[in-house]
């Protein structure tokens, strides 16, 4: 009987809204630099809106509400 190997989660969903798996290979197929480019942008948009966020939370008196998330355009 072979080892376990651990399925790697994608981050997007199925059309059905169901979560989306990957066996492991050798890490150069499409699915998986898709993945990875994925997550590269996702985890860039998220410091993005940390680095705002942190902004708004260090200025000692805003003078206007300001949204912390990032605005596209």
């Amino acid at each position: 009987m072979e080892g376990f190997t651990a399925l790697r989660l994608l981050p997007w969903l199925s059309p059905e809204g169901k979560p989306c798996f990957l066996a492991p290979g050798d890490g150069g197929g499409i699915v998986s630099r898709l993945a990875d480019e994925t997550e590269a942008r996702q985890l860039a948009d998220g410091l993005d809106v940390l680095r705002s966020a942190r902004r708004v939370l260090d200025d000692p008196c805003p003078r206007t509400p300001r949204s912390a998330t990032p605005r596209s355009g």
